[in-house]
């Protein structure tokens, strides 16, 4: 599990074909294992169209096509067996725990406000 290869990208919107064929290029290129993305701006069956090529499992948490989004993909060659997923409906965080190499982990990927936001 230590050389399990994350990154974290805000990817400011990945409403365009392009740059989501972009996007997934840069993971499978970097070889990236485990990808973080923040504001994505991709609707519930948007979000669905990021699983090809190298992701095997897709979490996501929506608010609209034109703001906020996160999502957690995972490579399909990666052992992970999903256990729980804590989700908000405003598209601000995802949260997902499971087994990894047969570790237990917690994955999360955050887009807070970009103002001073009490609630959150």
């Amino acid at each position: 599990m230590s050389n399990t290869k994350i990154i974290t990208l805000n990817v400011k919107g990945i409403n365009h074909v392009i740059k989501r064929r972009k996007i997934i290029s840069l993971l499978k290129k970097d070889r990236v294992q485990i990808a973080l993305l923040q504001e994505t701006h991709l609707t519930d069956s948007e979000h669905l169209k990021l699983k090809r090529d190298w992701v095997g499992q897709i979490y996501y948490s929506s608010f609209n096509s034109k703001s906020r989004g996160v999502a957690i993909l995972v490579h399909k060659n990666l052992p992970f067996t999903l256990h729980t997923i804590v989700r908000d409906t405003d598209g601000r965080f995802i949260l997902i725990t499971g087994l990894l190499y047969g570790e237990l982990i917690l994955l999360g990927s955050v887009y807070a406000p970009n103002t001073f936001d009490r609630s959150f």
